[in-house]
């Protein structure tokens, strides 16, 4: 009863602010404008013709033929699906390219350079229908002697699912942007990993951090913490309840954003997957180091805003400077990997430039793993996150899943988790230390 009572206390003076409530209100505005996103498959043709009016808007405004009052022409013709009425990523497809000139002097021109042209076409369309298998491109008689001519043809997509297929969003129901395309477990990804538990927590941890740090200082006041010292309860005990009712204003904020974004997103895209749902639980532990600094420093000084200033740089250096740095460095040990297995895919351009094993020089890396390993491990614990959720959503055989696979290799929960409440327990045990002392 004394642990509710206190964090009552701790609650009724988060709800007085009324930041509460602004910051649910907010949350529920974020999760209305990512429930108004619709999501339509990619179609072929229209890309197939998006591509081709794309090159005869850059020839003519760009190119050597944008003097000309009648610069070349690109199309597509006689396109078709090998299985008709076959879902998009079951059938392949097959169409003519066709590559109009002014005269039939710059076209026969053209045509004596067919091959050439035909190469270089072919590794971009394969970039541009990455999704689709074994696209190849082969020389056919023009019907134009002012035309060159090429056969498009690919067999089925590799996906075997509707949310590995492209797709483009559709926001507020009304307003499509065709030049996004990714699959749907991409943009679940995006709204989950970017959206809330990088620009969205980040905002609420920022939020929460000013607002919790009255919490202490107010309950330290004259008059105020002579009364609840009076009380048949230990400091620490009673310090403690009061950090735990900081912790739940962050708890409550996080379930309302977090379980909202799931349910619109499972609705508008079939996709329930639940490491989203674990990162409530991931988002409060790392307010609670957050909180246990804040704390630390109320404790010390009585002020609100020594308690904000310090948290606030101890997030900038921990989770920014050591915590971006070190996510920076350590990746690149893998980067020949990575790119390596993107060009296999398709995803990326070989190049005649051969990466280096490592790009630094190893004092760099031993001295990034030393301090990575005494430090609280706050980027790991977004990285293990971002892991869960692309567990979810993205396919096994897809190159993005490989190729971030290889990039978390090296992240383990128990070292996060462990390093990090190590630090916590330090932080709260000389918080209580110094408050048990302390003469009020």
């Amino acid at each position: 009863m004394k642990f509710l009572a206190i964090l009552k206390d701790s609650l009724r003076e988060a709800l007085d602010t009324k930041v509460f409530y602004v910051m649910v209100a907010f949350s529920l505005l974020v999760i209305v404008l990512v429930g108004s996103i619709g999501y339509h498959p990619v179609s072929v043709e229209e890309e197939a013709h998006r591509f081709a009016d794309q090159a005869t808007w850059f020839l003519t405004h760009f190119g050597e033929q944008h003097k000309m009052s009648a610069p070349q022409r690109w199309d597509i013709k006689d396109f078709e699906q090998t299985q008709p009425g076959a879902a998009p990523w079951q059938t392949g497809y097959r169409f003519a390219l066709t590559i109009e000139f002014p005269d039939e002097e710059q076209a026969k021109q053209a045509r004596k350079i067919q091959k050439l042209m035909r190469d270089g076409l072919q590794q971009q369309l394969r970039l541009q229908f990455y999704y689709l298998k074994n696209l190849k491109i082969a020389d056919v008689e023009p019907q134009d002697a002012k035309e060159v001519r090429f056969l498009v043809t690919t067999e089925a997509s590799e996906v075997s699912r509707m949310q590995d297929w492209p797709h483009y969003p559709v926001f507020l129901f009304s307003l499509p942007l065709r030049f996004w395309r990714m699959p749907v477990g991409s943009f679940v990804q995006f709204w989950e990993s970017w959206l809330v538990n990088f620009f969205g927590a980040a905002i609420a941890l920022l939020i929460s951090t000013i607002i919790t740090a009255f919490f202490i200082p107010n309950m330290l006041r004259k008059g105020t913490v002579d009364l609840l010292l009076v009380k048949p309860i230990s400091r620490s005990v009673l310090l403690l309840y009061k950090y735990i009712g900081g912790l739940t204003f962050i708890f409550l904020n996080t379930v309302v954003v977090v379980v909202g974004i799931w349910l619109v997103l499972g609705l508008r895209t079939h996709m329930w997957g639940t490491g989203f749902l674990l990162s409530i639980f991931v988002l409060t532990f790392q307010f609670a180091l957050y909180y246990a600094v804040s704390t630390l420093f109320a404790v010390f000084s009585r002020s609100p805003i020594v308690a904000i200033l310090m948290t606030c740089l101890f997030w900038f250096v921990f989770a920014f400077v050591i915590g971006y740095g070190y996510h920076w460095v350590n990746p690149s040990r893998k980067w020949r990997d990575v790119r390596e297995a993107q060009i296999e895919e398709g995803q990326e351009m070989p190049s005649e430039k051969i990466m280096p094993e490592k790009p630094f020089p190893d004092v760099v890396y031993t001295t990034a793993d030393i301090i990575h390993f005494v430090t609280p491990h706050l980027k790991d614990l977004d990285t293990l996150t971002d892991k869960w959720v692309l567990e979810d959503v993205i396919s096994p055989d897809s190159p993005q899943r490989k190729a971030a696979e290889k990039a978390y290799a090296g992240f383990r929960w128990t070292e996060a988790v462990s390093v990090t409440s190590l630090y916590i327990v330090i932080l709260l045990a000389v918080s209580c230390w110094w408050f048990a002392r302390k003469d009020y």
